[in-house]
Protein backbone atom coordinates (compact mmCIF):
# COMPACT_ATOMS: atom_id res chain seq x y z
CA UNK A 1 0.00 0.00 0.00
CA UNK A 2 1.17 3.54 -0.74
CA UNK A 3 2.92 5.24 2.18
CA UNK A 4 3.94 8.85 1.47
CA UNK A 5 6.42 9.06 4.33
CA UNK A 6 8.11 5.81 3.33
CA UNK A 7 8.29 6.98 -0.28
CA UNK A 8 9.89 10.29 0.69
CA UNK A 9 12.37 8.53 2.97
CA UNK A 10 13.37 6.14 0.20
CA UNK A 11 13.86 8.94 -2.32
CA UNK A 12 15.84 11.04 0.17
CA UNK A 13 17.95 8.08 1.27
CA UNK A 14 18.42 6.91 -2.31
CA UNK A 15 19.99 10.27 -3.14
CA UNK A 16 21.92 11.17 0.03
CA UNK A 17 22.70 7.83 1.65
CA UNK A 18 22.35 5.32 -1.19
CA UNK A 19 24.37 2.39 0.17
CA UNK A 20 22.66 2.40 3.58
CA UNK A 21 19.25 2.76 1.91
CA UNK A 22 19.95 -0.13 -0.49
CA UNK A 23 21.08 -2.39 2.34
CA UNK A 24 18.10 -1.66 4.56
CA UNK A 25 15.63 -2.07 1.70
CA UNK A 26 17.21 -5.37 0.64
CA UNK A 27 16.87 -6.67 4.19
CA UNK A 28 13.12 -6.01 3.99
CA UNK A 29 12.76 -8.66 1.24
CA UNK A 30 10.03 -6.72 -0.63
CA UNK A 31 8.24 -8.19 -3.63
CA UNK A 32 7.97 -6.15 -6.82
CA UNK A 33 4.33 -5.11 -6.22
CA UNK A 34 5.25 -3.53 -2.90
CA UNK A 35 8.23 -1.75 -4.47
CA UNK A 36 5.99 -0.49 -7.27
CA UNK A 37 3.43 0.92 -4.81
CA UNK A 38 5.82 2.65 -2.40
CA UNK A 39 8.59 3.76 -4.76
CA UNK A 40 8.45 3.07 -8.48
CA UNK A 41 4.90 4.18 -9.24
CA UNK A 42 4.93 7.39 -7.17
CA UNK A 43 8.41 8.28 -8.41
CA UNK A 44 7.49 7.90 -12.08
CA UNK A 45 4.14 9.67 -11.72
CA UNK A 46 5.52 12.66 -9.80
CA UNK A 47 8.54 12.94 -12.07
CA UNK A 48 6.51 12.96 -15.29
CA UNK A 49 3.81 15.31 -13.98
CA UNK A 50 6.24 17.80 -12.42
CA UNK A 51 8.45 17.73 -15.50
CA UNK A 52 5.41 18.52 -17.61
CA UNK A 53 4.23 21.35 -15.35
CA UNK A 54 7.67 22.93 -14.94
CA UNK A 55 8.34 22.55 -18.63
CA UNK A 56 5.14 24.48 -19.30
CA UNK A 57 6.04 27.19 -16.79
CA UNK A 58 9.61 27.73 -17.91
CA UNK A 59 8.99 27.38 -21.63
CA UNK A 60 5.55 29.00 -21.74
CA UNK A 61 4.04 25.94 -23.42
CA UNK A 62 0.43 24.91 -22.95
CA UNK A 63 0.39 21.90 -20.65
CA UNK A 64 -2.78 20.15 -21.72
CA UNK A 65 -4.17 22.79 -24.04
CA UNK A 66 -3.18 20.74 -27.06
CA UNK A 67 -3.88 17.11 -27.64
CA UNK A 68 -0.23 16.44 -28.47
CA UNK A 69 0.98 17.78 -25.11
CA UNK A 70 -1.40 15.57 -23.12
CA UNK A 71 -0.73 12.59 -25.37
CA UNK A 72 3.01 12.97 -24.94
CA UNK A 73 2.66 13.03 -21.15
CA UNK A 74 0.65 9.81 -21.17
CA UNK A 75 3.08 8.12 -23.54
CA UNK A 76 6.06 9.10 -21.41
CA UNK A 77 4.32 7.59 -18.40
CA UNK A 78 3.73 4.36 -20.27
CA UNK A 79 7.28 4.38 -21.63
CA UNK A 80 8.77 4.86 -18.15
CA UNK A 81 6.80 1.92 -16.78
CA UNK A 82 7.85 -0.27 -19.71
CA UNK A 83 11.49 0.66 -19.16
CA UNK A 84 11.48 -0.31 -15.48
CA UNK A 85 9.81 -3.68 -16.08
CA UNK A 86 12.04 -4.61 -19.01
CA UNK A 87 15.20 -3.50 -17.20
CA UNK A 88 14.25 -5.46 -14.08
CA UNK A 89 13.48 -8.57 -16.15
CA UNK A 90 16.68 -8.37 -18.22
CA UNK A 91 19.08 -7.62 -15.34
CA UNK A 92 17.62 -10.36 -13.14
CA UNK A 93 17.34 -12.88 -15.98
CA UNK A 94 20.89 -12.39 -17.21
CA UNK A 95 22.23 -12.48 -13.66
CA UNK A 96 21.38 -16.17 -13.63
CA UNK A 97 23.48 -16.73 -16.76
CA UNK A 98 26.42 -14.91 -15.16
CA UNK A 99 26.42 -17.06 -12.00
CA UNK A 100 24.32 -14.56 -10.06
CA UNK A 101 20.80 -14.77 -8.68
CA UNK A 102 17.77 -14.69 -10.97
CA UNK A 103 15.30 -12.81 -8.78
CA UNK A 104 12.80 -10.43 -10.42
CA UNK A 105 11.72 -8.90 -7.09
CA UNK A 106 15.30 -7.90 -6.31
CA UNK A 107 15.94 -6.81 -9.87
CA UNK A 108 12.88 -4.57 -9.82
CA UNK A 109 13.95 -3.03 -6.52
CA UNK A 110 17.52 -2.47 -7.75
CA UNK A 111 16.40 -0.76 -10.96
CA UNK A 112 13.86 1.39 -9.10
CA UNK A 113 16.33 2.54 -6.44
CA UNK A 114 19.06 3.24 -8.98
CA UNK A 115 16.62 5.28 -11.10
CA UNK A 116 15.94 7.83 -8.35
CA UNK A 117 18.66 10.30 -9.47
CA UNK A 118 17.53 10.04 -13.09
CA UNK A 119 13.91 10.90 -12.32
CA UNK A 120 14.93 13.78 -10.07
CA UNK A 121 17.21 14.93 -12.87
CA UNK A 122 14.29 14.81 -15.28
CA UNK A 123 12.43 17.31 -13.11
CA UNK A 124 15.42 19.61 -12.64
CA UNK A 125 16.21 19.39 -16.33
CA UNK A 126 13.37 21.80 -17.05
CA UNK A 127 15.20 24.66 -15.27
CA UNK A 128 16.50 27.17 -17.85
CA UNK A 129 20.20 27.37 -18.73
CA UNK A 130 21.71 24.81 -16.30
CA UNK A 131 18.88 22.29 -16.09
CA UNK A 132 20.19 20.09 -18.88
CA UNK A 133 23.60 19.85 -17.18
CA UNK A 134 22.06 18.86 -13.84
CA UNK A 135 19.85 16.32 -15.60
CA UNK A 136 22.84 14.84 -17.41
CA UNK A 137 24.88 14.57 -14.22
CA UNK A 138 22.05 12.88 -12.31
CA UNK A 139 21.35 10.56 -15.24
CA UNK A 140 24.97 9.41 -15.19
CA UNK A 141 24.78 9.03 -11.42
CA UNK A 142 21.79 6.74 -11.92
CA UNK A 143 23.85 4.51 -14.24
CA UNK A 144 26.64 4.42 -11.66
CA UNK A 145 24.15 3.53 -8.92
CA UNK A 146 22.78 0.70 -11.05
CA UNK A 147 26.28 -0.66 -11.59
CA UNK A 148 26.96 -0.55 -7.85
CA UNK A 149 23.66 -1.97 -6.60
CA UNK A 150 23.38 -4.97 -8.95
CA UNK A 151 26.14 -7.12 -7.38
CA UNK A 152 24.59 -6.91 -3.91
CA UNK A 153 20.99 -7.39 -5.05
CA UNK A 154 21.56 -10.07 -7.71
CA UNK A 155 24.82 -11.52 -6.33
CA UNK A 156 26.72 -11.19 -9.60
CA UNK A 157 30.37 -12.33 -9.10
CA UNK A 158 33.08 -9.68 -9.25
CA UNK A 159 34.66 -11.10 -12.42
CA UNK A 160 31.28 -11.16 -14.23
CA UNK A 161 30.09 -7.76 -13.06
CA UNK A 162 31.09 -5.61 -16.03
CA UNK A 163 29.96 -8.01 -18.75
CA UNK A 164 26.64 -8.63 -17.00
CA UNK A 165 26.02 -4.90 -16.60
CA UNK A 166 26.94 -3.98 -20.15
CA UNK A 167 25.04 -6.89 -21.71
CA UNK A 168 21.95 -6.19 -19.57
CA UNK A 169 21.96 -2.47 -20.29
CA UNK A 170 22.38 -3.04 -24.00
CA UNK A 171 19.63 -5.68 -24.08
CA UNK A 172 17.31 -3.37 -22.15
CA UNK A 173 17.85 -0.48 -24.57
CA UNK A 174 17.19 -2.68 -27.59
CA UNK A 175 14.10 -4.36 -26.10
CA UNK A 176 12.61 -1.06 -24.93
CA UNK A 177 13.14 0.41 -28.37
CA UNK A 178 11.46 -2.57 -30.06
CA UNK A 179 8.51 -2.65 -27.65
CA UNK A 180 7.98 1.11 -28.00
CA UNK A 181 7.96 0.82 -31.77
CA UNK A 182 5.48 -2.07 -31.66
CA UNK A 183 3.17 -0.13 -29.34
CA UNK A 184 3.59 3.07 -31.35
CA UNK A 185 4.97 4.96 -28.36
CA UNK A 186 8.13 6.20 -30.05
CA UNK A 187 11.22 7.32 -28.16
CA UNK A 188 11.35 10.38 -25.93
CA UNK A 189 14.11 12.22 -24.15
CA UNK A 190 14.23 11.46 -20.45
CA UNK A 191 14.09 15.04 -19.32
CA UNK A 192 11.34 16.72 -21.24
CA UNK A 193 7.76 16.43 -22.39
CA UNK A 194 8.00 18.84 -25.26
CA UNK A 195 6.93 16.43 -28.00
CA UNK A 196 10.56 15.93 -29.03
CA UNK A 197 9.97 12.54 -30.57
CA UNK A 198 12.88 10.66 -31.98
CA UNK A 199 12.09 8.82 -35.14
CA UNK A 200 12.51 5.06 -35.19
CA UNK A 201 15.07 5.29 -37.96
CA UNK A 202 17.34 7.76 -36.17
CA UNK A 203 19.06 5.39 -33.74
CA UNK A 204 22.43 6.92 -32.84
CA UNK A 205 25.96 5.54 -33.02
CA UNK A 206 26.65 1.82 -33.07
CA UNK A 207 22.93 1.02 -32.66
CA UNK A 208 22.23 2.79 -35.93
CA UNK A 209 25.13 1.16 -37.73
CA UNK A 210 24.13 -2.33 -36.64
CA UNK A 211 20.47 -1.67 -37.48
CA UNK A 212 21.48 -0.56 -40.96
CA UNK A 213 23.67 -3.64 -41.34
CA UNK A 214 20.80 -5.96 -40.41
CA UNK A 215 18.46 -4.13 -42.78
CA UNK A 216 20.92 -4.56 -45.66
CA UNK A 217 21.36 -8.26 -44.89
CA UNK A 218 17.61 -8.83 -44.74
CA UNK A 219 17.26 -7.30 -48.20
CA UNK A 220 19.70 -9.81 -49.71
CA UNK A 221 18.13 -12.41 -52.00
CA UNK A 222 19.63 -15.60 -53.38
CA UNK A 223 18.20 -18.10 -55.85
CA UNK A 224 19.97 -21.40 -55.10
CA UNK A 225 20.82 -23.80 -57.92
CA UNK A 226 18.11 -26.32 -58.72
CA UNK A 227 20.45 -29.24 -57.98
CA UNK A 228 21.20 -27.84 -54.50
CA UNK A 229 24.94 -28.44 -54.86
CA UNK A 230 27.43 -26.32 -52.90
CA UNK A 231 30.36 -25.30 -55.10
CA UNK A 232 34.05 -25.33 -54.21
CA UNK A 233 34.12 -21.52 -54.50
CA UNK A 234 31.25 -21.17 -52.04
CA UNK A 235 33.04 -23.45 -49.61
CA UNK A 236 36.23 -21.40 -49.89
CA UNK A 237 34.30 -18.18 -49.33
CA UNK A 238 32.53 -19.67 -46.29
CA UNK A 239 35.81 -20.76 -44.71
CA UNK A 240 37.34 -17.32 -45.22
CA UNK A 241 34.32 -15.68 -43.62
CA UNK A 242 34.31 -18.01 -40.62
CA UNK A 243 38.03 -17.46 -40.01
CA UNK A 244 37.74 -13.69 -40.17
CA UNK A 245 34.71 -13.84 -37.89
CA UNK A 246 36.60 -15.89 -35.31
CA UNK A 247 39.54 -13.47 -35.41
CA UNK A 248 37.25 -10.46 -35.06
CA UNK A 249 35.35 -11.98 -32.14
CA UNK A 250 38.60 -12.90 -30.38
CA UNK A 251 39.78 -9.29 -30.67
CA UNK A 252 36.47 -8.02 -29.31
CA UNK A 253 36.65 -10.46 -26.39
CA UNK A 254 40.08 -9.09 -25.54
CA UNK A 255 38.59 -5.60 -25.42
CA UNK A 256 35.90 -6.75 -23.01
CA UNK A 257 38.48 -8.54 -20.87
CA UNK A 258 40.53 -5.34 -20.68
CA UNK A 259 37.39 -3.40 -19.71
CA UNK A 260 36.68 -5.89 -16.93
CA UNK A 261 40.22 -5.51 -15.60
CA UNK A 262 40.00 -1.71 -15.69
CA UNK A 263 36.65 -1.59 -13.89
CA UNK A 264 37.13 -4.43 -11.41
CA UNK A 265 36.64 -3.28 -7.83
CA UNK A 266 36.01 0.31 -8.91
CA UNK A 267 33.43 2.27 -6.92
CA UNK A 268 34.01 5.86 -8.05
CA UNK A 269 33.24 6.68 -11.68
CA UNK A 270 34.28 9.42 -14.07
CA UNK A 271 32.93 10.50 -17.46
CA UNK A 272 35.76 8.45 -18.95
CA UNK A 273 34.45 5.33 -17.21
CA UNK A 274 30.96 5.89 -18.61
CA UNK A 275 32.57 6.17 -22.04
CA UNK A 276 34.26 2.82 -21.45
CA UNK A 277 30.90 1.28 -20.55
CA UNK A 278 29.40 2.64 -23.76
CA UNK A 279 32.32 1.22 -25.72
CA UNK A 280 31.68 -2.11 -24.01
CA UNK A 281 28.05 -2.08 -25.18
CA UNK A 282 29.22 -1.34 -28.72
CA UNK A 283 31.71 -4.20 -28.48
CA UNK A 284 29.07 -6.71 -27.39
CA UNK A 285 26.70 -5.58 -30.12
CA UNK A 286 29.31 -5.78 -32.89
CA UNK A 287 30.53 -9.16 -31.60
CA UNK A 288 27.02 -10.59 -31.81
CA UNK A 289 26.76 -9.43 -35.44
CA UNK A 290 30.36 -10.23 -36.35
CA UNK A 291 29.65 -12.86 -38.99
CA UNK A 292 27.09 -10.69 -40.74
CA UNK A 293 29.48 -7.74 -40.66
CA UNK A 294 32.28 -9.77 -42.21
CA UNK A 295 30.00 -10.87 -45.05
CA UNK A 296 28.47 -7.47 -45.76
CA UNK A 297 31.68 -5.45 -45.40
CA UNK A 298 33.17 -7.59 -48.16
CA UNK A 299 30.15 -6.97 -50.40
CA UNK A 300 28.88 -10.51 -49.90
CA UNK A 301 25.36 -11.87 -50.05
CA UNK A 302 24.04 -12.80 -46.60
CA UNK A 303 21.24 -14.95 -47.99
CA UNK A 304 23.72 -17.02 -50.04
CA UNK A 305 26.03 -17.34 -47.05
CA UNK A 306 23.19 -18.69 -44.91
CA UNK A 307 22.10 -21.10 -47.63
CA UNK A 308 25.61 -22.58 -47.92
CA UNK A 309 25.84 -23.08 -44.15
CA UNK A 310 22.42 -24.74 -44.00
CA UNK A 311 23.24 -27.08 -46.89
CA UNK A 312 26.45 -28.18 -45.20
CA UNK A 313 24.76 -28.67 -41.84
CA UNK A 314 22.08 -30.83 -43.44
CA UNK A 315 24.71 -32.85 -45.28
CA UNK A 316 26.76 -33.39 -42.11
CA UNK A 317 23.68 -34.94 -40.46
CA UNK A 318 22.00 -36.83 -43.33
CA UNK A 319 25.18 -37.85 -45.21
CA UNK A 320 23.66 -40.03 -47.95
CA UNK A 321 19.95 -39.21 -48.12
CA UNK A 322 20.13 -38.35 -51.84
CA UNK A 323 22.64 -37.41 -54.53
CA UNK A 324 22.65 -33.71 -53.56
CA UNK A 325 23.40 -34.47 -49.93
CA UNK A 326 26.04 -37.05 -50.91
CA UNK A 327 27.85 -34.42 -52.97
CA UNK A 328 27.64 -31.78 -50.24
CA UNK A 329 28.71 -34.29 -47.60
CA UNK A 330 31.77 -35.23 -49.64
CA UNK A 331 32.65 -31.53 -49.84
CA UNK A 332 32.01 -31.17 -46.12
CA UNK A 333 34.32 -34.10 -45.35
CA UNK A 334 37.06 -32.63 -47.55
CA UNK A 335 37.11 -29.45 -45.45
CA UNK A 336 35.82 -30.95 -42.16
CA UNK A 337 38.90 -30.15 -40.10
CA UNK A 338 39.09 -26.57 -41.34
CA UNK A 339 35.36 -26.09 -40.74
CA UNK A 340 35.67 -27.35 -37.17
CA UNK A 341 38.62 -25.05 -36.52
CA UNK A 342 36.56 -22.16 -37.90
CA UNK A 343 33.66 -23.00 -35.57
CA UNK A 344 31.14 -24.75 -37.83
Amino acid sequence: MFDLQKTLNLIKGGLLEPVQTWESYLAGNHDWKETASILTGPLILVSVVLTSILGWLFRNHSLFGQQTGFRTTILVLIGAVIWVFIAAFVFSRLAGYFQGKHDFNRGFAAVSLAAIPGYIGSILGTVPFIGWLVSLALGILGLVFLYRIIPSYLEVPEDKRVVHYVASLLSTIVLVFIVNLILGIGTYSAGGLDDSRVSGNTIPGEFGRQAELVAQAENDRYDPPEDGLVSEAQMTSLLATLRKTAEYQAAQQERLKKLEEDMQGKEDFSFSDIGKMTAGMNTIMSTANAEMEVVKSAGGNWAEHQWVKNQLRTASIQKDLNDTIKHNYALYQKYAEQLREAGL
